[in-house]
């Protein structure tokens, strides 16, 4: 098993220099950062459209039709302040304190820059193992739910963003003793709707239903992935000692959520399509796995490497 999976994290480039343009592309291939190069002038668009980013590099002689590069770099962390921006310093003049509380990740040396992508993008270790047998345990849930769509996922990423997707959300506890954290599905409910239309659920369940029906749907889905997940990589005899909580944060008008904690969060996005009608747009589900209470991957690689595969009963539990 390798130490250390290559997860993806999406971030914002706001480059013009050609040479530092592909000192940055090639510097964010070799650490699996995926770029979505942008104008000063589509940048806070862009943070509307990527709800999922990582974070935000930036050069600070950016050319801006208003103000400065700073000043857009206060701007965007206004907008979320929980993106890490990573400021290529093209001055010498002390950044302010507001620049500097925005533009947290100053720097002029790749190394430097390398270092804070480590320290903040990646500053979690997810084993390879747990990684694929969640996107398998999951995968499998959905297709339990969801029997006539062809299911696909795209490659696990982290992100820093809070903000949620689309309008149905659940979320379901995780602990063990080498984790103690949350689970959140998310979606879009008129797509969610259109699914059940096209005929993704069971025979006789269609997309005539209410809002409680949909969220009822949502919320057996994350169920049955918890459940696999419970029998997988939780010890039936012990649990966390930590009892530690946090208060968590839901402003439904800003559709953001906070787990208290400022650790990059696994995520991976399920598509589910019909295979019969490839030309429809594919109903998104959303996965997160949020591990703020305690994260100890030492302690889940000496459980995995202990425990024996999993075994086929045939009983059927009920949560």
């Amino acid at each position: 098993m390798s130490e250390a999976p290559t997860l993806a994290a999406k971030v914002l480039l706001l480059e013009h220099d050609p040479r530092h343009y592909q000192t940055l592309w090639d510097f964010a291939q070799s650490l699996g950062l995926v770029v979505l190069p942008r104008s000063a002038t589509d940048a806070l668009p862009t943070l509307g459209q990527h709800k999922d980013l990582g974070g935000v590099m930036l050069a600070e002689d950016l050319p801006c039709e208003n103000g400065s590069a700073l000043d857009l770099a206060v701007a965007i962390h206004r907008q979320r302040p929980e993106l890490p921006i990573f400021l290529r310093r093209t001055g010498d003049t002390p950044l302010d304190e507001t620049q500097a509380r925005a533009a947290s990740h100053p720097w002029t040396e790749l190394e430097a820059l390398r270092q804070s992508v480590e320290c903040s993008l990646f500053s979690l270790r997810y084993p390879t193992e747990l990684v694929n047998g969640v996107v398998e345990l999951t995968a499998g849930a959905i297709r339990s739910m969801f029997p006539h769509a062809q299911v696909d996922n795209e490659p696990p990423y982290v992100v820093h963003d809070r903000i949620i997707f689309g309008q149905v959300s659940t979320l379901i506890a995780l602990e063990s003793t080498w984790c103690r954290g949350y689970m959140m599905l998310q979606t879009e409910e008129s797509a969610l709707r259109q699914g059940m239309l096209q005929g993704f659920g069971y025979e006789g369940v269609g997309g005539d239903l209410s809002f409680r029906e949909l969220n009822h749907l949502l919320g057996e889905t994350t169920n049955l992935i918890w459940g696999a997940f419970k029998n997988r990589y939780i010890p039936p005899q012990a649990f966390a000692n930590e009892q530690t909580q946090v208060p968590i944060v839901i402003n439904h008008e800003q559709k953001y959520i906070s787990f208290g904690s400022q650790d990059p969060q696994l995520c991976v996005r399920y598509k589910l399509s019909d295979p019969r009608r490839p030309g429809l747009p594919p109903l998104i589900i959303v996965q997160r796995l949020i591990f703020n209470l305690l994260w100890r991957p030492d302690r889940f690689t000496e459980f995995a490497n202990a425990a024996e595969p999993p075994r086929d009963t045939g009983e059927l539990e009920l949560f």
